[in-house]
């Protein structure tokens, strides 16, 4: 697959390489991770929308947490990407759905393009200074003087210092996809997993935490018991834009709570897991993809990453 401009996944995975500089067998993005053994409890509210059956029965799930960064020694204490992916299973413990979130509200950029190049202008500005290298001009500035679609929702992620915990933190999965019910009538959504302890951002004096915090933070409190979060669906209106995942939906649109994902304890094979790719273009009958060009695009590029980092 190509993109308007062109672009190949592989050419997208090379450009990001060059960028970010990752060890060759981790992710090009996202590459220090963990991942833990959930369930899934439906509220039953979205059952009148969906054929989905892992939706509206109990089903078993894993979820991986990580920083977005492509360097494994990434410091959690910086400004920047946090991504919580959702893999449900079926009785096998085979993927059948995945959800694909970050601590973004909306995606960064309307097209593949745009996304790379923003990668391109974060590796050359560094995630610690962002805010200061916004106002500072530099290679950020000139992408965002391309890109007008971005400003949104960059200056509202750097308005906000870095997650305290994954425990606290809500993900946008960014795109839009459609519910389909047993009658084939389509309802386009949105999702988000917000945090049943509330969001939490780091204080301003982080000397004494790790530079990897974050997963060891998660561990020790799922040594006290389940961390939870709520799978909400925003449920879109006509006129509202699928096509485009860098334009945010009113937020007076509907919300319903589709149920909670328990995350219970770090899975024994986590290290398996770490393998498998998290696909936000995986659904299952009930769940339909949108016409969202960046959506359609992401799964090519996650299968050129994986194969050179699995070879």
């Amino acid at each position: 697959m190509t993109t308007p401009d062109g672009m190949t996944a592989e050419q997208a995975i090379n450009r990001i390489e060059a960028a970010g500089h990752p060890r060759p067998h981790d992710r090009r993005l996202h590459a220090r991770g963990a991942v833990y053994e959930a369930k899934f409890v439906p509220s039953g509210r979205i059952a009148h929308l969906t054929a989905a059956a892992h939706l509206t029965t109990e089903t078993s799930a894993v979820v991986r947490f990580s920083n977005g960064s492509p360097q494994y020694d990434a410091d959690d204490r910086t400004r920047g990407i946090r991504g919580m992916a959702v893999k449900f299973l079926d009785g096998e413990r085979n993927g059948v759905h995945d959800l694909v979130a970050a601590n973004f509200r909306v995606f960064p950029s309307s097209t593949p393009e745009g996304f790379v190049e923003l990668v391109e202008a974060l590796s050359a500005t560094g995630e610690a200074g962002l805010k200061e290298k916004l106002a500072g001009g530099g290679k950020l500035a000139g992408f965002l003087f391309q890109h007008k679609e971005s400003h949104a929702g960059i200056k509202a992620f750097v308005s906000r210092r870095a997650p305290a915990s994954f425990a606290t933190t809500r993900f946008d999965g960014l795109h839009a996809f459609h519910f389909a019910d047993a009658e084939g009538k389509r309802t386009a959504f949105r999702y988000r997993l917000v945090p049943q302890l509330g969001e939490v951002d780091l204080e301003a004096d982080t000397t004494k935490l790790k530079p990897g915090f974050l997963l060891p933070d998660l561990d020790r409190r799922l040594d006290g018991g389940p961390v939870s979060f709520t799978l909400v669906v925003q449920l879109g209106e006509p006129g509202d834009p699928t096509h485009d995942p860098s334009i945010a939906w009113p937020e007076q649109r509907p919300l319903l709570p589709a149920g909670e994902i328990r995350i219970e304890r770090l899975s024994p094979e986590s290290a398996e897991w770490e393998r498998q790719v998290f696909d936000p273009a995986r659904v299952t009958p009930g769940v339909e993809l949108s016409d969202d060009t960046v959506l359609a695009f992401r799964p090519h590029a996650y299968s050129v990453s994986a194969e050179r980092r699995l070879s």
